[in-house]
């Protein structure tokens, strides 16, 4: 990319009117005069169109940090040419943004490392990089631009507050349901299904596989871990855009404290996005490049009728109409426990109990986290 800059454009205007000025009025001196600036102008562009002879390479530590914690790209700038690379600031490319970096003169065959500390302030999946590196003449009358394409990635995950997870070993059956419900994996017996492979071969029932011919295996549950799951609505038009950042950090929040507990759950959006069977780190990943999008709230609940019931059920929300939350509905028999959240609602956190279900409204999803470990800890 190469342009001239303001003060290369002014030279070239005098020097064309100096030029012009001189033939019409059979002046020598002005012409040569004019001559001059257009000569100094175009060396200008001549001494700018080789381009700079260096390579970066790029590190970003961490890839992957929690939003306003500290991340940081360290740029090292080799010259691989005969001159000396003059000091200078180029641009870092960080998303939609361009941050400066000033950057040394760097000696024939040397390198410079330079370290600029990212911002980390918004949730996101980041490109860092390229390099913008400016090269200009000693006058500035002309600059060009190189690109160093090489780019890495920073994901800034949503931030997470310490929630309490709804508390396990509540259950309405020692045995465990009857329906299947329950998550894979206990002590509890439920039924005998067909060996799949990776199947434990501790658990084939080998009468029962001699009469049916085909392998058979114990299907065990465990009765006492509740069974969550997360629905979020991500239609735009219902959130702000800080609101909607709240609600990330709701889902987050409710999910991770499942996990680290190792409590099963499953997520929804309006969008049709699920995740379930994850850890917490593949979790956060997709969150941090989760977007606000078109879908339908009534759509997301008649999938989550599909879905295993079980202990507990958040809803994730922001002004979602009334009508929204009375559909809600059909889903009351199969859940214990039904929260419903709403973000970007007042100042203040405010519990409202609805048939079958808590509603929370809240500022921001510090106050949520207030009100739900409140909640539970009654």
């Amino acid at each position: 990319m190469r342009v001239l800059t303001r003060a290369g454009r002014s030279a070239l205007a005098v020097g064309a009117v100096l030029v012009i000025v001189g033939l019409v009025a059979g002046y020598s001196t002005l012409i040569g005069v004019g001559v001059a600036f257009l000569a100094v102008v175009g060396f200008a562009v001549i001494l700018v169109s080789r381009p700079p002879s260096v390579t970066v390479e790029r590190e970003v530590r961490p890839t992957r940090v929690m939003a306003e914690q500290p991340a940081e790209v360290e740029l090292v700038i080799q010259n691989q040419g005969r001159r000396t690379t003059p000091s200078g600031v180029a641009l870092e490319r960080f998303g939609d943004i361009a941050l400066p970096v000033t950057v040394p003169a760097v000696p024939p065959g040397e390198s410079v490392s330079v370290v600029t500390a990212l911002p980390t302030d918004r949730r996101g999946v980041y490109n860092v990089g390229p390099l913008l590196i400016n090269r200009s003449d000693p006058l500035a009358l002309a600059r060009r631009g190189e690109l160093a394409r090489s780019v890495a990635e920073l994901r800034v995950h949503p931030k997470i507050h310490e929630v309490d997870p709804y508390p396990s070993g509540l259950t309405r059956d020692l045995d465990g349901p009857n329906s299947g419900e329950a998550p894979e994996g206990g002590v509890a017996f439920q039924n005998l299904r067909e060996y799949v492979v990776g199947d434990d071969l501790r658990l084939i029932h080998w009468r029962s596989s001699a009469k049916s011919g085909q392998l058979m295996v114990r299907h065990n549950v465990d009765s006492h871990q509740p069974r969550s799951l997360i629905l979020l609505d991500t239609r735009p038009d219902t959130y702000s855009a800080d609101s909607f950042e709240d609600a990330v950090r709701v889902t987050a929040s409710i999910a991770t404290a499942s996990l680290r507990r190792r409590f099963p759950f499953k997520l929804r959006t309006t969008a049709g996005f699920v995740i379930e069977r994850t850890t917490p780190a593949q979790l956060l990943d997709e969150l941090a490049a989760l977007e606000a999008g078109p879908g339908d709230f009534e759509n997301m609940l008649h999938a989550a009728t599909q879905d295993l019931g079980g202990y507990s059920l958040s809803i994730i929300t922001g002004s979602a109409p009334v009508s929204d939350l009375i559909s809600v509905g059909p889903l009351r028999s199969r859940f214990d426990n039904i929260t419903i959240v709403r973000t970007g609602i007042g100042d203040a956190s405010e519990s409202v109990q609805l048939p079958g279900a808590l509603l929370i409204n809240v500022g921001t999803s510090v106050d949520f986290a207030r009100a739900w470990n409140r909640r539970l800890r009654r």
